[in-house]
Protein backbone atom coordinates (compact mmCIF):
# COMPACT_ATOMS: atom_id res chain seq x y z
CA UNK A 1 0.00 0.00 0.00
CA UNK A 2 1.43 3.47 -0.73
CA UNK A 3 1.77 5.84 1.91
CA UNK A 4 -0.27 9.17 2.43
CA UNK A 5 2.67 12.03 2.09
CA UNK A 6 2.26 15.35 2.54
CA UNK A 7 3.61 18.71 0.31
CA UNK A 8 4.35 21.97 1.75
CA UNK A 9 4.76 24.75 -1.00
CA UNK A 10 5.91 28.01 -0.02
CA UNK A 11 5.71 31.47 -1.65
CA UNK A 12 7.46 35.30 -0.65
CA UNK A 13 8.59 38.40 -1.56
CA UNK A 14 11.50 39.34 0.25
CA UNK A 15 11.28 42.54 -1.22
CA UNK A 16 15.05 42.77 -2.30
CA UNK A 17 16.51 40.99 1.08
CA UNK A 18 20.47 41.37 0.35
CA UNK A 19 22.97 40.59 2.20
CA UNK A 20 24.58 43.19 5.06
CA UNK A 21 20.88 44.04 5.46
CA UNK A 22 19.32 43.37 8.77
CA UNK A 23 16.23 42.56 6.89
CA UNK A 24 18.32 39.80 5.32
CA UNK A 25 19.36 38.34 8.55
CA UNK A 26 15.46 38.35 9.70
CA UNK A 27 14.27 36.82 6.94
CA UNK A 28 17.07 33.85 6.48
CA UNK A 29 16.01 33.07 10.44
CA UNK A 30 12.28 32.95 9.62
CA UNK A 31 12.02 30.70 6.55
CA UNK A 32 14.94 28.23 8.35
CA UNK A 33 12.58 27.45 11.21
CA UNK A 34 9.86 26.92 8.56
CA UNK A 35 9.40 23.21 7.46
CA UNK A 36 8.35 23.62 3.99
CA UNK A 37 9.66 21.48 0.91
CA UNK A 38 9.87 24.10 -1.88
CA UNK A 39 10.36 27.49 -1.64
CA UNK A 40 9.72 30.21 -4.52
CA UNK A 41 11.30 33.11 -3.62
CA UNK A 42 11.19 36.82 -5.93
CA UNK A 43 13.06 39.96 -5.35
CA UNK A 44 15.72 37.73 -3.80
CA UNK A 45 19.29 36.84 -3.53
CA UNK A 46 20.88 33.58 -4.22
CA UNK A 47 22.43 33.71 -1.16
CA UNK A 48 18.96 33.25 0.74
CA UNK A 49 18.36 29.68 1.41
CA UNK A 50 15.81 28.35 3.82
CA UNK A 51 19.06 25.39 4.66
CA UNK A 52 22.17 24.83 2.82
CA UNK A 53 20.70 21.13 1.84
CA UNK A 54 18.20 22.49 -0.36
CA UNK A 55 18.34 22.31 -4.21
CA UNK A 56 18.22 25.33 -6.15
CA UNK A 57 17.78 27.85 -9.55
CA UNK A 58 17.23 31.36 -10.26
CA UNK A 59 16.22 33.31 -12.90
CA UNK A 60 19.34 35.25 -14.71
CA UNK A 61 20.47 38.30 -14.54
CA UNK A 62 17.44 41.27 -13.61
CA UNK A 63 16.54 43.45 -15.81
CA UNK A 64 16.62 46.48 -13.62
CA UNK A 65 19.78 47.80 -11.88
CA UNK A 66 20.46 45.36 -9.17
CA UNK A 67 23.34 44.17 -7.02
CA UNK A 68 25.71 40.72 -7.53
CA UNK A 69 23.70 38.07 -6.47
CA UNK A 70 19.95 39.44 -6.86
CA UNK A 71 17.65 37.84 -8.65
CA UNK A 72 14.16 38.36 -9.28
CA UNK A 73 12.75 34.72 -8.82
CA UNK A 74 14.45 31.67 -7.21
CA UNK A 75 13.29 28.28 -5.85
CA UNK A 76 14.23 26.11 -3.39
CA UNK A 77 13.88 22.34 -3.44
CA UNK A 78 14.48 19.59 -0.74
CA UNK A 79 15.05 17.49 -3.35
CA UNK A 80 17.52 17.52 -6.36
CA UNK A 81 16.43 19.94 -8.90
CA UNK A 82 18.15 20.47 -12.49
CA UNK A 83 16.70 23.71 -14.47
CA UNK A 84 14.82 24.06 -17.00
CA UNK A 85 16.39 27.04 -18.83
CA UNK A 86 14.69 26.43 -22.52
CA UNK A 87 11.23 26.51 -21.25
CA UNK A 88 11.95 29.90 -19.73
CA UNK A 89 10.49 32.63 -22.34
CA UNK A 90 11.21 35.69 -19.91
CA UNK A 91 14.83 34.26 -17.79
CA UNK A 92 15.60 38.05 -16.37
CA UNK A 93 12.27 37.35 -14.19
CA UNK A 94 11.36 33.64 -14.56
CA UNK A 95 12.69 30.24 -13.53
CA UNK A 96 11.44 26.39 -14.37
CA UNK A 97 13.00 23.49 -12.21
CA UNK A 98 12.80 19.91 -12.70
CA UNK A 99 12.38 17.57 -9.61
CA UNK A 100 12.42 13.92 -10.79
CA UNK A 101 12.53 12.20 -7.73
CA UNK A 102 10.10 13.23 -5.21
CA UNK A 103 7.42 11.81 -3.16
CA UNK A 104 4.90 12.14 -5.50
CA UNK A 105 6.87 11.44 -8.47
CA UNK A 106 8.28 14.11 -11.15
CA UNK A 107 7.62 17.79 -10.14
CA UNK A 108 7.98 20.40 -12.11
CA UNK A 109 8.11 24.12 -10.59
CA UNK A 110 8.01 27.57 -12.46
CA UNK A 111 8.47 30.92 -10.49
CA UNK A 112 7.50 33.92 -11.88
CA UNK A 113 6.82 37.88 -11.11
CA UNK A 114 4.34 39.18 -13.46
CA UNK A 115 4.50 43.15 -14.18
CA UNK A 116 2.81 45.69 -11.28
CA UNK A 117 1.07 48.65 -11.72
CA UNK A 118 3.86 51.48 -12.86
CA UNK A 119 6.13 48.27 -13.91
CA UNK A 120 8.66 50.38 -16.04
CA UNK A 121 10.81 47.96 -17.44
CA UNK A 122 7.85 45.96 -19.58
CA UNK A 123 6.84 48.11 -22.23
CA UNK A 124 3.02 50.35 -21.70
CA UNK A 125 4.53 50.95 -18.56
CA UNK A 126 3.20 48.21 -16.95
CA UNK A 127 -0.66 48.60 -17.78
CA UNK A 128 -3.04 45.97 -19.17
CA UNK A 129 -1.66 45.06 -22.01
CA UNK A 130 2.09 44.63 -20.87
CA UNK A 131 0.37 42.08 -18.40
CA UNK A 132 -1.51 40.37 -21.28
CA UNK A 133 1.26 40.08 -23.21
CA UNK A 134 3.37 38.71 -20.44
CA UNK A 135 0.75 36.40 -19.54
CA UNK A 136 0.59 34.81 -22.87
CA UNK A 137 4.23 34.28 -23.34
CA UNK A 138 4.71 32.44 -19.73
CA UNK A 139 1.89 30.50 -20.82
CA UNK A 140 3.03 29.01 -24.07
CA UNK A 141 5.87 28.09 -21.39
CA UNK A 142 3.50 26.26 -18.92
CA UNK A 143 1.91 24.28 -22.65
CA UNK A 144 4.98 23.43 -23.36
CA UNK A 145 5.68 21.79 -20.59
CA UNK A 146 3.01 19.78 -19.80
CA UNK A 147 3.17 18.69 -23.34
CA UNK A 148 6.55 17.53 -22.93
CA UNK A 149 6.35 16.28 -19.52
CA UNK A 150 2.58 15.16 -19.34
CA UNK A 151 3.16 12.92 -15.98
CA UNK A 152 4.67 15.39 -14.10
CA UNK A 153 3.05 17.50 -11.59
CA UNK A 154 3.30 21.62 -12.69
CA UNK A 155 3.62 23.88 -9.55
CA UNK A 156 3.48 27.64 -10.69
CA UNK A 157 4.17 30.42 -7.91
CA UNK A 158 5.66 34.22 -7.31
CA UNK A 159 4.34 37.69 -7.40
CA UNK A 160 1.03 37.40 -9.90
CA UNK A 161 0.64 41.20 -8.67
CA UNK A 162 -2.80 40.70 -8.86
CA UNK A 163 -5.06 40.01 -5.81
CA UNK A 164 -7.63 37.02 -6.17
CA UNK A 165 -9.67 37.56 -3.42
CA UNK A 166 -13.53 38.47 -3.01
CA UNK A 167 -12.94 41.76 -2.13
CA UNK A 168 -10.78 43.98 -4.98
CA UNK A 169 -7.53 44.47 -3.48
CA UNK A 170 -4.56 45.17 -6.12
CA UNK A 171 -4.70 45.16 -9.37
CA UNK A 172 -7.26 45.68 -12.38
CA UNK A 173 -10.21 43.38 -12.71
CA UNK A 174 -9.22 43.06 -16.48
CA UNK A 175 -6.14 41.53 -15.25
CA UNK A 176 -8.00 39.20 -12.98
CA UNK A 177 -10.08 38.16 -15.76
CA UNK A 178 -7.37 37.36 -18.24
CA UNK A 179 -4.73 35.48 -15.21
CA UNK A 180 -7.84 33.64 -14.01
CA UNK A 181 -8.97 32.56 -17.67
CA UNK A 182 -5.88 31.79 -18.63
CA UNK A 183 -4.88 29.62 -15.68
CA UNK A 184 -7.91 27.57 -16.00
CA UNK A 185 -7.30 27.28 -20.00
CA UNK A 186 -4.00 25.94 -18.86
CA UNK A 187 -5.27 23.53 -16.26
CA UNK A 188 -4.19 25.14 -13.15
CA UNK A 189 -5.76 25.30 -10.04
CA UNK A 190 -5.34 27.83 -7.92
CA UNK A 191 -4.94 27.19 -3.93
CA UNK A 192 -4.34 30.67 -3.03
CA UNK A 193 -7.48 32.92 -3.87
CA UNK A 194 -11.01 33.70 -2.18
CA UNK A 195 -11.57 31.37 0.34
CA UNK A 196 -8.10 30.33 0.79
CA UNK A 197 -6.27 33.16 0.64
CA UNK A 198 -4.92 33.04 4.05
CA UNK A 199 -4.25 37.09 4.02
CA UNK A 200 -8.02 38.04 3.17
CA UNK A 201 -9.30 34.89 5.14
CA UNK A 202 -7.50 36.60 8.34
CA UNK A 203 -7.14 40.58 7.45
CA UNK A 204 -9.13 41.66 4.80
CA UNK A 205 -9.62 43.65 2.89
CA UNK A 206 -5.97 43.07 2.78
CA UNK A 207 -5.35 40.11 0.06
CA UNK A 208 -2.11 38.32 -1.30
CA UNK A 209 -0.91 39.33 -5.07
CA UNK A 210 1.32 36.09 -4.75
CA UNK A 211 0.03 33.03 -5.63
CA UNK A 212 0.48 29.09 -5.68
CA UNK A 213 -1.38 26.90 -8.12
CA UNK A 214 -0.81 23.34 -9.22
CA UNK A 215 -1.78 21.50 -12.17
CA UNK A 216 -4.97 19.96 -12.70
CA UNK A 217 -2.99 16.39 -12.79
CA UNK A 218 -1.72 16.20 -9.18
CA UNK A 219 -4.35 14.11 -7.43
CA UNK A 220 -3.46 16.04 -4.29
CA UNK A 221 -5.93 17.49 -2.01
CA UNK A 222 -5.48 20.76 -0.19
CA UNK A 223 -5.61 20.76 3.51
CA UNK A 224 -4.91 24.04 4.26
CA UNK A 225 -2.66 27.72 3.55
CA UNK A 226 -1.70 29.96 5.94
CA UNK A 227 0.86 33.15 6.41
CA UNK A 228 2.91 35.20 8.11
CA UNK A 229 3.78 37.10 9.60
CA UNK A 230 0.50 36.80 12.30
CA UNK A 231 -0.25 40.97 11.54
CA UNK A 232 -2.97 42.96 9.99
CA UNK A 233 0.06 44.70 8.75
CA UNK A 234 3.11 45.00 7.06
CA UNK A 235 4.48 48.26 8.99
CA UNK A 236 7.03 46.26 11.04
CA UNK A 237 7.55 43.00 8.92
CA UNK A 238 10.98 42.76 7.06
CA UNK A 239 9.22 42.45 3.72
CA UNK A 240 5.94 44.37 1.99
CA UNK A 241 4.81 41.46 1.02
CA UNK A 242 3.37 38.11 3.31
CA UNK A 243 4.56 34.75 3.10
CA UNK A 244 2.41 32.13 2.01
CA UNK A 245 1.98 28.06 2.25
CA UNK A 246 0.15 25.23 1.44
CA UNK A 247 0.06 22.20 2.16
CA UNK A 248 -1.32 19.12 0.12
CA UNK A 249 -1.58 15.28 0.95
CA UNK A 250 -1.81 13.04 -1.20
CA UNK A 251 -0.32 9.37 -2.22
CA UNK A 252 3.21 8.79 -2.94
CA UNK A 253 3.75 7.89 -6.78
Amino acid sequence: MKDVQSLRIANWNVQRALPGKSKFEKITEMISTLENDIWFLTETHETLSPDNRFYSTFSSTPDRISAAGERWTAIWSRWPMTTLEKYVSNPARCVAGLIPNSPFGTLIAYGTILPWNGDRVTPNNGNFLAYKAELNAQRSDWERIRTNFPEAIVILAGDFNRSLAEEHYYGSNSKRHILEETLRQTNFKILTSNKNDPVYRDFHPNACIDHICISDNSGLQLICSDRWPDSPNLLYAPSDHYGIRVELTGLAR
